[in-house]
Formats: C-alpha cells, structure tokens, sequence
C-alpha cells in the first residue's frame, strides 16, 4: 500500500479517490459549461465572429481530443496521479492568460493551453477511480463520479450568469481553480498511485506525435471547411494529412510499437460500441450546449442569470439520474439502462425542435423546461452505462489508455459535430435571413449589409439607414431566423439517438462484463469483501 494511505481503511481510501478525482475532473468540466453563459458578452465586447464562437470552445476540445489518448496512456506508463496533477497545474496557468485576455486570438490560444491541461485531467481522473472500483462497485463509483461532476458543471452556468451580469465575465475563467486546489491537496495526501506496472519504460515520441498530428488535422479540416470549403488545398492537405498520419501509427501499432493503444481493447465489442456511442452522444450535445445559452439571451431575451437557472432542472436531472442508475448497471449490465437512456435523450433532442421564438424567461416553463428536463435525464441515464461498458471491458492494466480512448472517442465526436454542424448553422442561418420575402423587399444595400453580417448569426447588425419599423421587422426575421436553425441542429440530434439506440439494443453484451468480473473476483478472492463506503 502506499506509504501515504498505511494504516487507512478501504473505506477511506475510497472516499478520498473519489473526492479527489470528482475535483479534478469538476475543474475541467466547469471551465466549459460556464464559459457558454458568457460567450454573448465575450462576443460584444471583444468583437468575436460567429466563427470565432466556434472556436473559442472548439479549440480546447480540439487540443484535447488530439492528446487524450496520448496523455491517458501516459497515465498507465509514468503514474496516473503524476499526469493529473501535471494537467491541474497547466489548466491554472492557461485559465489566467484566458481571464486577461484583451483579443479573441490571445482567448483561443490560452484555450488551446486549457485543452491540453484537461487532457491530462480527464482521462486520468476517470482511470484512478476506474481502476481503484474495477473489481466492486465500478458502476456504482463511476455513478457518483458523474454525477457530482455534473452537479458541479450544472451549477456553473448559474454563478458565471451572476457574474456575467454584473459585468465580471472575465471571472468565469477563475471560478474552477478551487477545484483543481482540492484536487491537488488530496490527491497528494490520500490518492495512491497507480500505473500499469507491465508498460513499456518509455512511450515511442513518435508514436504520440502521429496520434496528436493525425487527431489534430482531421478536426481542424472539418472545423475550418466550413469557411474554405473541402476543396481547399488547405483543408485537403489537413483531412488527408491526418488520416495518414493515424494509418501509420494504427500500422505500427499491431505489434506495440509505440506502445501507446493496445488494439486487442478493440475485440470488446461493448468497448467498440461504447465509444461510438458516447462519440454521438458528446457530438449532439455539442450544439446543445453551445447554441442554447445564445438562444436563450440573444434571441428569447433571457439574463445570462436568468440562462443559469434554466439549465438547472438538466443539471439536477443528470445529476440524480447518473447517481441512481450507477448501482442498477452493476446488478443488471448496462445495455437496458443505456438503451432507456437514449430513448429519453431521444425526445429531449425532438422537443426541443418545436421550441420557436417565445416570450421570454416568464415562459420558460411552458417552452424549455421540459425539453431541459428530458435532455438531463436522458444524459444521466446514458453516460453511466456508456462508460462502464467501455472501461469494464478493459483489463485494469490499461484503464488509463482505455480512459483515453474512451474520453478521446467523446471529445472528438464534440469537436467534429460542432465544427461541421456548427459551419453549417452559419450557413443556414445566412441562408434563412436572406431568402426571406420581408429581407428581399429591403433596398439592395441593406440586403447586401446583412449577408456581409450574417456570419454573426444572432448578433447580426441591423442597418441604420432603414425606418422603425423595418428594423423592428429585420429583427424579428433574426430570430425566426435562429431559432429555425437551432430546431434543425436538434434534429440531427435525434436521429443520433436513433442509431445509439439500436447499437445498445443489438450491440452492448452484459455477458462481456460479467465474465470479467469473474475472472477478477477468481483471481483476487480478497476483493470480494471489500467494504462499502458511506458518505
């Protein structure tokens, strides 16, 4: 045992992995959600595109899906605790050039340094409780372990709104540091450590540079085709970069070369199935979270404060629906639960497609609530047993690189859907306003002002040199405008759901799991009694 945790019990140590690992994610996770509640004053103030709203996000899922599988198995090589706390310190630094930031390229580089901090949080933050909860109770840890990060990443939106509001939105950058503090305390005082013992000393450079080159040219093409088109040499030479740079690693790694992605994980069929899956799950969401905080203050004319509360039923919803459901998969599997989950995200993602322009926050309750409260369901329902079907599936030697293939599945389905949807929504919404009879009766300048301007998607200026009334009336055709455009992107969503539906029902094998578990308990009777922990 660890020098550090002798003479604790089972029961403690648990504890502290899981406040521990729950902070360090809560930081990564928070510094996502509550940025989207200030995107609509980052774009007033510091003048950003509908592009750059794109990016500002997108440039710190983009880093860390290109690193995930590389600092995850970083995490099996050099210590998992090592990398997490290496990551934790790198997110502080890049929060603070990002909270200081006077220019949206100075915002989307410290991004881009954000991402690669969380790429070595995250997975590694999953892979300790994985691999500390592999025997018992995995899916009951990896249930609370979601669900309290969501609640944290749920309550976010709320303060940043508050501060956003009062005119301080530079502070939502800061707000996640108390976590990586704690994170950082208890890892060190109380999380052993924990490697695969049976890894090479040393992971081949090279290997990790064909991972990060390969991920990376293939998300940045799709994000920027939606501005230079696929036959652009750039956006070429990016896309088929990328691909070859991952066939020469996939084809030096059938034989370890690298010694970065065991591909026998891929004979799991639950493994397989699991992280297309949570790729379609993250990638719908996407749009969610990016474009419904600009719905709702640009468009439906809510507070960033009043935005904060309207995410809440989704957040406690994923919450209690991911804490619930956790002890459920361990009994039963997780096809059911995933298949149920799904189902709900399914008609979250279909009511939301109904919701037009409304009244304002006085009508929340009869327009977005229930779409929120379905979609927050359906989440937690969903990535309990997503997540135990990719992790459980894997041997506990390689629960970091499993976590990284897992995380990177997901990041990467987030970076592509929202950079493809997202130039695509740019576009529809250009083509929404201009084709509209009230903008053609226009005179040709003011026509010819709002396609210029149309790439600011909501935030579209009005010309000066119309009336009143015809302003009043452009406005008006901005918003129908928008919310056209944000039903489509919902469709996408559901028709997402469709297939992760069919793949649980057909695909997920709870049998997989359960031999696992055995052999485990067979080869380890000692864990069989390990005790249960009260909070």
């Amino acid at each position: 045992m660890n020098v550090k945790t002798s003479g604790m019990s089972d029961q403690r140590i648990g504890f502290w992995v899981l406040f521990a690992t729950i902070s360090a994610a809560s930081m990564a996770f928070v510094a996502s959600t509550s940025l989207n509640v200030a995107l609509p004053a980052i774009q007033v103030e510091l003048g950003a595109r509908g592009a750059d709203l794109i990016w500002i996000p997108n440039a710190y899922v983009l880093v860390q899906a290109s690193l995930i599988v590389v600092t995850g198995s970083m995490g099996d090589h050099y210590g998992r605790n090592r990398i997490c706390l290496l990551g934790i310190f790198l997110f502080g630094l890049a929060s603070v050039v990002c909270g200081f930031s006077t220019t949206t390229n100075v915002m989307i580089a410290g991004r881009f340094a954000q991402g690669i901090g969380s790429a070595m949080i995250v997975p590694n933050s999953m892979a300790i409780c994985a691999s500390y909860f592999s025997r018992k109770r995995q899916g009951w840890a990896l249930g609370i372990w979601s669900g309290l990060t969501t609640l944290t990443t749920g309550a976010a939106p709320y303060l940043a709104g508050i501060l956003t509001d009062m005119g301080f939105w530079r502070s939502v950058f800061f707000i996640h540091i108390p976590f990586g503090i704690l994170a950082v305390i208890f890892i060190i005082k109380y999380v052993p450590e924990s490697y695969n013992k049976n890894a090479p000393r040393r992971m081949s450079l090279s290997g990790a540079a064909l991972v990060i080159a390969g991920l990376a040219g293939i998300t940045f093409g799709f994000i920027e085709s939606s501005s230079l088109g696929f036959t652009s040499p750039i956006i070429f030479g990016a896309i088929f970069g990328g691909i070859l740079a991952l066939a020469v690693f996939f084809y030096g790694e059938r034989d370890n070369k690298h010694g970065i992605l065991p591909l026998r994980l891929f004979k799991s069929r639950n493994l397989s199935a699991a992280n297309v899956i949570m790729m379609l799950i993250q990638g719908t969401l996407g749009p969610v979270i990016l474009y419904l905080p600009l719905n709702l203050i640009q468009i439906q004319g809510y507070s960033a404060t009043a935005t904060g509360l309207a995410v809440i039923p989704m957040t406690l919803l994923a919450t209690i629906c991911a804490a619930a459901i956790g002890p459920v998969v361990d009994r039963r599997g997780p096809r059911l639960p995933l298949m149920i989950g799904t189902f709900v995200l399914f008609l979250g993602f279909l009511s939301f497609t109904s919701v037009g322009t409304t009244g304002g926050s006085s009508e929340y309750f009869s327009t977005f609530f229930i779409p929120a409260a379905l979609f927050g369901a359906g989440l937690g329902l969903s990535i309990v047993p997503t997540t135990a079907a990719a992790l459980g599936s894997a041997p506990d030697a390689n629960a970091g690189i499993a976590s990284g293939v897992h995380n990177t599945m997901s990041r990467g389905g987030q970076v592509l859907v929202v950079g493809i949807l997202g130039g695509l929504a740019i576009t529809w919404f250009g083509q929404l306003l201009m084709d509209d009879p009230y903008i053609r009766s226009l005179p040709p300048e003011a026509q010819m002002h709002l396609a210029a301007d149309a790439g600011d998607l909501a935030e579209t200026s009005i010309p000066d040199s119309l009336s009143e009334i015809e302003q009043e009336g452009v406005y008006q055709v901005i918003r129908e405008a928008f919310t056209t455009t944000y039903s489509i992107l919902m469709w996408f969503g559901a028709g997402a759901m469709v297939i992760c539906m069919l793949l649980a029902a057909f695909v997920i094998n709870n049998e997989e799991l359960k031999k696992k578990r055995k052999w485990q308990i067979d080869n380890d009777p000692d864990d069989e009694a390990e005790p249960a922990l009260s909070f």
